[in-house]
């Protein structure tokens, strides 16, 4: 019987740490290498955002609309850039528990790759020129 109740302690602790939202951080903002061109941060970020499955959408100079869809979760940012820094902020989102200033912790990962990626490909054209 002790066995049982200390399995479901651990069943009960591991779904509700699984379910577990953060806070939301609305604008990440980092900095781009200086000598890339507009159009060379914009290839950079498209790129980015579609080999992490973003479906990303240029929205005029300096602004991307990206937006994920993972199973029944939807995020949807707006990524502004300029020769000084890009910004990846929040806009919307469906299923991620978005709420009193929370959201579901997967919102940081997705986000947080995509922004790692952006860097990646920024990186790599600043040292090809």
């Amino acid at each position: 019987m002790q066995f049982w109740k200390l399995i479901s302690a651990a069943v009960l602790a591991l779904a509700l740490t699984a379910c577990q939202s953060t806070p939301l951080q609305q604008v990440y903002t980092d900095p781009v290498p200086y000598n890339l061109t507009e159009p060379q941060l914009e290839q950079a970020i498209l790129q980015a955002g579609a080999g992490r499955g973003w479906l990303m959408t240029p929205q005029g100079p300096g602004k991307i609309h990206a937006e994920l869809n993972i199973r029944s979760h939807k995020v949807i940012t707006s990524v502004t850039y300029n020769p000084q820094s890009f910004s990846i902020t929040y806009v919307d989102s469906v299923n991620m528990d978005a709420k009193k200033g929370k959201i579901h912790r997967q919102y940081v990962n997705w986000v947080t790759n995509l922004r790692q990626d952006i860097r990646v490909r920024m990186n790599q054209l600043s040292l090809a020129k």
